[in-house]
């Protein structure tokens, strides 16, 4: 960089806080004025992040509490099973009687459940105030403190919803001289955090039975630290109450104290955990000691930076680990100059230079071809721009890592001037990602807690992170999508999918001298890319991030209710409209709206007949046009089988997949969902049509063209320019609708005398005999890699049952049939049942459901095998993958008794079948619900139809292109074979 460029960056740098608006909006002018090239990829991605940046309202606690009252009603009402409460007091020297009494009150005036209490002198055993109670839960209170007054009900309704909970944790906040104050607000379970500071304190409710893990703790504020850290509790028992339950009479932030880290030791060491332990800046340093360090490969990218080098390389050296190596990755030049200049500054490390040349530069790409020339069993991955300040990072990263179920480890890092410049990643901000406590001083407060607490995030940053090789590997690397950033939180976010954590350790060990222009400009295509990896994040929240803050400032602030959704940010920046998905019954609108492109004369269907016949025989099919509706998400469903037949069909066949889509232009948006679903598609060619005559007969000649959806049926028989059409047809679509115009038209698309390619016998055998069209069939299968039984656990007799269902209010699903039939189901079982909704976009708050909103599709198999019972409802002649995928997943299913479903379901054997009536469906569930033999034979059964019939996409999907290039001779499937 010129010196007065460098002076002015180090100007910006200095007085405009990382990822602050100011700073965004300069990164944005640099590279508007830098040159073209650059500031299309760049300015305008830079300027959207600058704008999203200033909209988060700041919000004090009073206004946030008068935006954000409790819903009582909801926690009130509900089930009939109630779940009792024990109430421990601790008393103090120094508690009052009217401290006492403003406890026991509080206790006393619950609203819709009632509380038992026990005073305990504090220091007592905890076990002598369990001893006198018999309660389900216990809470353990300090005098002074208050619980809200519906507290107790909160707590109750979290534990009906989600009987397997053993630890429900909540916020609280302080009493004050004008009213509560200084709220905390805590994350999804976070077991690392809890190594260096008790988080929790006093806002949970425990399982009385779960508190016989530490018989010898006491009534103080070690001693509950004590109970929740020898608890070992997961995310699977371990819940989450995003309201304020609990005021404490006084701040609860207290000093640790070497007596705490020596208890922290002794708990990891019952455990078989050996650490060394200190106190630093009022928390619990953790160093592990593994039994055997493993080696490490750290990987740095660099442009031959000697600047940056010249920093990091030194500081390296003085690592205190018994075995690494350094691999650098240099995309400088190699040049003899350069190379003496490695051999004369290697400080003495193992250290080897690739020379990189490849263009165009991809930084995921840089990284993983580098992490694979290397043999370590750790990779660290390690930005130039970086400098290490304690001997000992690496050991305690290592160390870190190699807990059970961590999967990547990051560091606090800090910038020149000593601002934090990343605690973790947050998806939200802007509509993506950004670094936790970006700007902030170090050892802040903030709402989610001080920035010296260890944290659980969804990811860390790619300047300074540690991974296991098998892990890395696991998840194919980083993602090459991304060209420079966000494929480090893509990688984080693949070990959350997988059941892993991510961990960053808060102190000051490596330094990272972030630039003005590193960080801050992101090419767009890393935005596409982004969207698709962080969208169920997005949409449903970071979990270690509370709901009552803010999503949109990485600066933790409280959460204004008119805060624009992150899902509409990232759109906005994408170039597309944010549309809220809501059922009407009205159909009237759609319909009068689609009258006009639906349409078509008796002339253009005569000319689909001439044009086959003119075109009968083998035909060399090289191009296929794909008329497909506007993407959503591309991994799911319909599309997701019509892209990934195209993509066999240029993998295998050489074909040339061309995608014409209904939707206004934006080329780049769909062929980042492409690649994101299938990457052999990114060079596949894309083009956009309104659904007039006028534009269709504008779109590009093609050898065949494929209607995906009804009504691009009707456009693919009006299309010019082709020798063949087909129709991908994957459900009766008239039943989407009523009967009305709407059905009418659909239906019409089966008498258009397209070729058929039906998913199921039983779309073929439609499609044959009711509208005598020709066609072939395929029968779906499952990916394995994700819907599997391998690491089905045992349940104890003890567990409660779980059930799933696909919760979205949609005609076709009967959706009102499971809604109701489920809430009996947990009013007959109570506890005896947990009820698990995904992809709910219409559960209501009063549902005594866990709502696990829209997931990643890669997360849904290790859902899958949690459950035990599956429940889907289908209306039409379906039954949609989800069955498939949950039996494959060894879940005994519930389905309904169809003719058309029979090609799968077979009754008393690999699944249940029911009428579509409320009483056989309640029947059906309560069944298995109460027999776990029988559980567990239609489960063997249901993995076993899936294995011989459904396991491999390629093998069903095998006689498209032999049907395609001769629909009259090939040896098409028929409804008898």
């Amino acid at each position: 960089m010129k010196p007065w460029k460098s002076t002015i960056a180090n100007g910006v740098r200095r007085t405009l806080p990382l990822n602050s608006r100011q700073r965004l909006f300069a990164a944005a002018a640099y590279y508007s004025v830098k040159d073209a090239g650059v500031f299309a990829r760049h300015a305008r991605a830079n300027f959207v992040r600058a704008a999203s940046a200033s909209r988060t309202t700041e919000l004090d606690y009073r206004a946030w509490r008068a935006l954000n009252p409790h819903d009582a009603e909801t926690a009130i009402s509900g089930s009939t099973n109630e779940t009792t409460f024990g109430v421990v007091v601790e008393i103090g020297a120094l508690s009052t009687p009217a401290e006492i009494k403003r406890t026991t009150e509080s206790v006393e005036n619950q609203l819709g459940c009632v509380g038992r209490v026990v005073q305990l002198q504090s220091g007592s055993p905890l076990q002598n105030g369990v001893a006198s109670l018999s309660e389900d839960f216990v809470l353990l209170l300090r005098a002074g403190s208050v619980l809200s007054p519906y507290a107790l009900a909160d707590v109750a309704k979290q534990h009906r919803i989600d009987p397997a909970l053993e630890l429900i944790v909540f916020d609280s906040d302080v009493h004050g001289a004008t009213g509560p104050k200084d709220p905390l607000f805590r994350p999804a379970w976070s077991p690392d955090m809890l190594l260096g500071f008790n988080y929790i304190d006093r806002a949970f409710a425990i399982k009385r039975s779960s508190m016989r893990s530490s018989e010898s703790a006491r009534l103080t504020d070690r001693g509950v630290w004590d109970l929740l850290l020898s608890g070992r509790f997961s995310e699977r028992n371990a819940g989450n109450i995003a309201n304020v339950l609990l005021t404490e009479a006084h701040s609860t932030v207290r000093s640790v104290n070497e007596s705490d880290a020596e208890m922290v030791k002794d708990v990891l060491a019952r455990h078989g955990e050996t650490v060394e332990t200190t106190v630093d800046r009022d928390v619990v340093r953790v160093r592990f000691q593994p039994a055997e360090w493993p080696t490490v490969s750290i990987v740095i990218p660099t442009r031959h930076s000697r600047v940056n080098l010249g920093r990091l390389l030194p500081s390296l050296a003085t690592t205190d680990y018994p075995r690494f190596d350094v691999k650098i990755i240099d995309n400088g030049g190699e040049s003899q100059e350069n190379t003496d200049w490695y051999v004369a500054n290697s400080q003495g490390l193992d250290l080897t230079v690739k020379w990189w040349t490849e263009t165009p530069f991809n930084y995921s790409r840089v990284n993983n071809v580098a992490a694979r020339a290397t043999d370590g069993d750790i990779i660290v991955m390690l930005n130039d721009d970086t400098e290490i300040v304690d001997a000992l990072w690496l050991k305690e990263m290592v160390g870190l890592l190699m807990r059970e179920g961590v999967g990547v480890v990051g560091v606090q890092h800090r910038q020149a001037d000593d601002l934090i410049q990343h605690g973790g990643v947050m998806i939200g901000p802007g509509g993506f990602a950004d670094n936790l406590f970006a700007g902030m001083t170090p050892g802040s407060d903030t709402l989610i807690g001080p920035t010296t607490w260890y944290r659980n995030s969804l990811a860390v940053t790619g300047a300074c992170l540690a991974i296991r090789r098998t892990d890395f590997e696991e998840v194919n690397g980083l993602d090459e999508a991304f060209v420079l950033c966000g494929s480090d939180v893509v990688l984080g976010l693949d070990q959350i999918i997988r059941g892993r954590r991510n961990v960053v350790i808060p102190f000051d060990t490596v330094r990272h001298f972030e630039s003005l222009t590193r960080g801050t400009a992101v090419p767009a295509e890393d935005f596409y890319a982004s969207y698709w990896r962080y969208h169920p994040w997005l949409q449903g929240g970071d979990p270690y991030v509370s709901k009552n803050v803010s999503r949109l400032s990485a600066v933790p602030r409280f959460k204004d209710p008119r805060d624009e959704n992150p899902v509409k940010l990232a759109l906005e920046m994408l170039g597309r409209s944010f549309i809220k998905h809501a059922q009407s019954s009205s159909i009237s609108e759609e319909a009068s709206a689609l009258i006009g492109t639906a349409s078509i004369s008796a002339e253009e269907v005569a000319a689909v007949h001439q044009l086959h016949a003119e075109f009968s025989g083998p035909l060399d099919i090289r191009v296929i046009n794909w008329f497909i509706p506007d993407i959503d998400m591309p991994f799911f469903g319909g599309l997701n089988t019509a892209f990934r037949l195209a993509a066999k069909l240029a993998r295998e066949h050489g074909v040339l997949n061309r995608f014409v889509v209904l939707a206004a232009p934006n080329r780049a948006f769909v062929a980042s969902a492409l690649t994101a679903a299938f990457p052999e598609l990114a060079a596949a060619e894309i083009a956009f049509y309104d659904g007039s005559d006028e534009q269709i007969a504008l779109i590009p000649p093609a050898d065949a063209a494929v209607a995906t959806l009804w009504l691009t049926a009707i456009h693919v028989a009006k299309s010019q320019g082709v020798k063949r059409k087909f129709y991908l047809m994957q459900d009766y679509e008239p039943s989407f609708y009523p009967a009305s115009t709407l059905f009418a038209m659909a239906e019409e698309s089966y008498r258009l005398g397209l070729y058929g390619l039906c998913n199921t016998v039983s779309m073929h055998s439609i499609y044959t005999e009711m509208y005598q069209g020709s066609a072939t069939y395929f029968t779906p299968a499952v990916d394995q890699s994700i819907y599997h039984a391998e690491g089905r656990r045992e349940k104890l007799a003890t567990e409660p049952v779980t059930i799933f269902a696909y919760a979205r209010d949609h005609f076709r699903n009967c959706w009102e049939l499971v809604y109701t039939a489920l809430t009996e189901i947990k009013r007959i079982h109570g506890d005896g049942v947990r009820i698990v909704a995904a992809g709910a976009r219409y559960l209501p708050a009063s549902a005594d459901f866990i709502d696990m909103g829209l997931l990643d599709y890669r997360a849904t198999g290790r859902l899958y095998r949690e459950m035990d019972i599956g429940l889907t409802m289908q209306i039409s002649r379906h039954p949609s993958y989800l069955p498939l995928e949950l039996m494959s997943s060894g879940v005994a299913m519930v389905a309904p008794a169809s003719n058309w479903f029979t090609w799968l379901f077979d009754d008393e054997e690999n699944s249940l079948l029911t009428m579509r009536t409320l009483d056989d469906i309640v029947a059906k569930l309560d069944r298995l619900v109460r027999d776990a033999e029988l559980r567990h034979e239609i489960s063997a059964r249901a993995i076993s139809t899936i294995a011989e019939s459904h396991a491999d996409w390629d093998v069903a999907l095998g006689g498209i292109h032999a049907y395609m290039s001769d629909p009259e001779n090939a040896e098409a499937k028929t409804s008898d074979s």
